[in-house]
């Protein structure tokens, strides 16, 4: 019987630690959304713009690279760790 209340537990953790890496990933991705609408941020002739042509400085650029170099590593590994922790529960 221990042994049953132990894999619950370690099922109550795993559920925890998915919900919590798919929040990051969605508060991360949502954040994006919101801080750069005309996203994807690139160099112009004149500068940097976005996709409709809006002018845009430096720094916004550099925050811009910054989140998604940070979109393109986390999401990918927040996937995969989700999927290992899913295949370790058992069939219901």
């Amino acid at each position: 019987m221990p042994v049953t209340n132990a894999l619950k537990r370690l099922m109550q953790k795993t559920r925890s630690l998915s919900y919590c890496i798919g929040l990051v990933m969605v508060v991360l991705f949502v954040y994006g959304l919101i801080r750069y609408p005309d996203l994807p941020i690139r160099e112009c002739h004149s500068g940097y713009c976005g996709r409709q042509g809006q002018p845009h400085t430096a720094a916004e650029y550099n925050a811009f690279s910054i989140w998604q170099t940070t979109l393109f590593i986390v999401w990918p590994i927040g996937m995969l760790i989700m999927l290992l922790l899913q295949r370790g529960k058992p069939n219901r």
